[in-house]
């Protein structure tokens, strides 16, 4: 049975001791306004972290640029492997094939935690994401999953102190000037 207190955060928990991490952001920036401070204390703690664009956002802009964005704010977190799979923006969608896919990047880089945006988000891509990870996770079991918001509040069960990465943060969302 859960207790409360793993239900509702009162004191904030210490970041994940995994090795192999996976962050999906649909957009390039959600990876940074999203988890960028469990992304750089990950990576201070000598954790390798791959994060994976979704779509390149250039419904919100250039997507080529919002890339490059994205590539100089890992640089200010910590360096990290950067990928995109150039779904089209406000197109992703829950599928199987887009299931699968994030399976085997999970198999492929011996992943044992994934980060996804929360299932309260309110954005299509935002939500195709969310779902597809819970899903790939819950196929897999092998690995845990954490959710982080962007644009819409969620309902934690963990809070981790970022105090220490927080002006790496700071720092890191300031290179998408696209979209601030």
């Amino acid at each position: 049975m859960l207790k409360e207190a793993q239900l509702v955060p009162y004191v904030d928990s210490l970041i994940p001791k995994e090795n192999n991490i996976l962050v999906l952001a649909p957009h390039p920036d959600d990876e940074v306004f999203g988890c960028g401070g469990a992304i750089a204390l990950h990576l201070q703690s000598g954790c390798h972290v791959k994060v994976i664009l979704v779509t390149s956002g250039e419904l919100g802009g250039d997507g080529p640029v919002r890339i490059a964005e994205s590539q100089n704010a890992s640089v200010l977190l910590g360096s990290y492997a950067l990928e995109c799979w150039h779904y089209p923006d406000r197109e992703v969608h829950l599928s199987n094939q887009f299931v699968d896919k994030i399976i085997q990047t999970i198999i492929q880089n011996s992943i044992s935690l994934v980060y996804a945006p929360s299932l309260w988000e309110n954005h299509p891509d935002h939500r195709a994401v969310a779902l597809s990870a819970v899903e790939a996770v819950r196929q897999i079991k092998s690995c845990a999953l954490m959710q982080y918001e962007v644009s819409a509040p969620l309902r934690p069960n963990r809070l981790i102190d970022i105090t220490s990465v927080v002006e790496n943060k700071l720092a890191a969302m300031q290179c998408f000037s696209s979209q601030l």
